[in-house]
């Protein structure tokens, strides 16, 4: 996986400058974008007449389903679905221009977009990090290794990923961690879920089980004293969080969310069964991060090796995972692909087996997107795709752990072993 030094970073340059040209071109000849930005602004226009924006954004909703006959081909209208913590933030928002708050946001957005492959190419073995910055601009447009045009959402997720990953690797380089329980715990006022990603420090690191146990109860608490501080907005915002559920089948594509969809589409409740399935595979999940974790830090394999199969397995613990959730982990699974299929087939071969499945599957994707409406047949593929990529990283770590010739020097609370070729 290498190439001269000089010729490919010009063709990396190449590639991004491409890429980066190519999202405004997209925006221009599709302008109906944006369509997970459009709520928060919604919610601060609410906000600022004086009105809630739970129930704003609820009424509108309903009224298009109850008058969808009137609206072929119209977009649907979501609604704002994030807690009320961050509605004094919206507030303080509303002061200024809305061409000033919207500019910023999308500033954040492009720079929360780039900051994981930035981060990817960081955690690279020395010899694939030519190869990965070549490549990861097409993550861009291919979140999960499928093609989707979730990057033209605007989700906040693509800011707090971008965020988090950062402080990920100001971790791992530094041992210093409290950036990195920020990140999460500012994400999680946005979206709870951000909290199973307190995982990744004890997962990687010596001493650090204390300081994410607190930093998960932080969380929580910070959830719950929503109830006490602003019981309207939180009844509402579950109001409208079930909503989500019953008229757009937000399941998303992780292994639970699958099972959720089959019992919901079999006119069976989901809410019972769809717990009790997430508990038992995130215990057997956690448990075999546990394991390699362990390994990892017994110095059976390096921490560049260990990266992408923890990153993976950490968002697998999220039951609800939608395309800009995996997004930023596109390049973690191509690594984990080609290794696999290297230590198996050999360089070329792994190559050449690369290349071709990602555009038999990409042409499945596109095929099946000109009328997949709903998603349905993509969660699907990429969620097969995202569970058998983890499974595959998890068995050639095994094998790695199984190696006795393998030994890497890793010093407890030290920076990465490649840090001199950050």
């Amino acid at each position: 996986m290498s190439m001269p030094l000089s010729a490919c970073r010009k063709l990396s340059i190449l590639v991004w400058l491409l890429a980066l040209v190519a999202i405004p071109v997209w925006n221009a000849v599709d302008p109906g974008n944006g369509w997970d930005a459009k709520p928060i602004l919604n919610a601060i226009h609410s906000l600022a007449a004086g009105h809630d924006p739970y129930l704003d954004g609820m009424a509108t909703r309903i009224d298009f389903q109850n008058h969808l006959a009137l609206h072929p081909g119209a977009p649907i209208p979501f609604f704002y679905v994030y807690s009320p913590l961050t509605l004094p933030l919206l507030r303080a928002v509303s002061a200024f221009p809305a061409a000033l708050y919207c500019g910023f946001y999308w500033l954040l957005y492009a720079v929360g977009a780039i900051l994981p492959l930035w981060v990817c190419v960081k955690t690279a073995e020395a010899n694939e990090r030519q190869i990965v910055a070549l490549v990861a601009p097409a993550a861009l447009f291919f979140p999960g290794l499928l093609q989707h045009c979730a990057i033209m959402s605007g989700n906040t997720a693509y800011i707090f990923y971008g965020l988090i990953f950062a402080a990920a690797l100001w971790g791992w380089r530094r041992s210093q961690w409290r950036w990195f329980y920020l990140a999460v715990l500012l994400a999680s006022c946005f979206k709870l879920p951000f909290l199973s990603l307190l995982a990744i420090p004890p997962l990687s690191a010596r001493k650090q089980w204390l300081p994410a146990g607190i930093a998960a109860a932080a969380g929580a608490a910070l959830f719950a004293v929503q109830l006490w501080i602003w019981p309207d907005y939180f009844h509402h915002y579950l109001q409208a969080l079930t909503l989500i559920f019953s008229l757009d089948h937000g399941f998303g594509f992780a292994p639970t969310g699958l099972l959720g969809r089959a019992l919901f589409d079999a006119g069976m409740p989901y809410s019972t069964g769809g717990a009790i399935f997430h508990l038992l595979f995130a215990l057997l999940l956690f448990a075999s991060l546990l394991f390699l974790s362990r390994q990892h830090l017994r110095s059976r394999f390096s921490l560049e090796q260990w990266v992408p199969v923890l990153l993976t397995g950490v968002l697998l613990l999220n039951p609800r995972v939608q395309e800009y959730d995996v997004a930023p982990l596109t390049v973690f699974l191509a690594v984990i692909v080609w290794r696999s299929a290297a230590s198996s087939l050999g360089n070329a071969r792994a190559l050449l087996f690369c290349a071709l499945g990602f555009v038999v599957l990409n042409a499945g994707a596109i095929a099946v997107n000109t009328f997949d409406v709903e998603n349905y047949y993509w969660n699907h593929g990429e969620g097969i795709l995202l569970t058998a990529i983890f499974t595959a990283g998890v068995f050639r770590l095994v094998m790695l752990s199984r190696a006795p010739t393998e030994v890497f020097e890793e010093i407890e609370d030290e920076p990465l072993a490649a840090e001199a070729a950050f």
